[in-house]
């Protein structure tokens, strides 16, 4: 069992756990595979039972914890030739639907994405890897909301939390921040410039460049 935290007790919102509990799940402190027992949620965040199970619910909802009925939750096991399977796919989706962001994309939109990749930058240098995950979730968001095909648009929200996306330990170094950030600024820029080829391009090689490393390392490390 971990030892407990004083976060603010009973003042912490499900939200609050959420992000305390991707943190240690980040760090090590919870490891893959290990079951997530409430009883040592609640003492370890000093909050109500209610609050650890609303958050455990959420971070299944994403899809970033498991669930098996019967027996609860726990940090799912990294399965890299899955992931590697689905950011091929993904590849193809993102690539085939950039060209709605192109069409579609007015000046402010374009200024709303540069907003939000400066979002992540900050997120990248200075927040937590919840706000990391969240920053470049709402990026994505954006960028696949000009999608006029409502079924891909679902298919490719619904990839991305399936994976890479998805992983936990998501940036495990600098460069892969830094090369996150940059690709975000890119696709900004490509649209901008309303060049199809370039934003299909940086597109493929913010999922398949991560795929490289999970060819290399045998496990998944970053997120797109």
């Amino acid at each position: 069992m971990t030892e407990p935290i004083n976060e603010g007790g009973a003042k912490m919102t499900p939200d609050d756990i959420s992000q305390l509990l991707m943190a240690d799940i980040n760090i090590g402190i919870f490891r893959r595979g290990e079951w997530l027992k409430q009883i040592d949620l609640e003492r370890r965040y000093n909050c109500t039972r209610i609050k650890v199970r609303n958050a455990l619910s959420y971070l299944h909802s994403q899809r970033l914890i498991e669930h098996i009925p019967n027996r609860g939750y726990r940090v799912p096991e990294p399965n890299p030739s899955r992931e590697k399977e689905i950011g091929e796919v993904r590849s193809l989706l993102e690539a085939h639907a950039a060209a709605d962001a192109i069409e579609r994309a007015t000046t402010a939109d374009m200024d709303k994405l540069q907003s939000l990749a400066e979002d992540f930058r900050d997120a990248a240098y200075n927040g937590t890897s919840f706000a990391q995950m969240e920053a470049n979730r709402a990026f994505h968001t954006v960028l696949y909301g000009f999608c006029q095909n409502e079924f891909l648009h679902e298919l490719i929200l619904d990839m991305r939390r399936q994976g890479p996306a998805a992983p936990i330990g998501q940036w495990q170094t600098m460069a892969q921040l830094q090369n996150s950030t940059q690709d975000h600024f890119d696709i900004v820029e490509a649209i901008r410039q309303r060049d199809l080829t370039a934003l299909r391009g940086i597109i493929a090689r913010h999922i398949t460049g991560n795929l490289q490393e999970i060819d290399e390392t045998g496990t998944s490390e970053t997120a797109v």
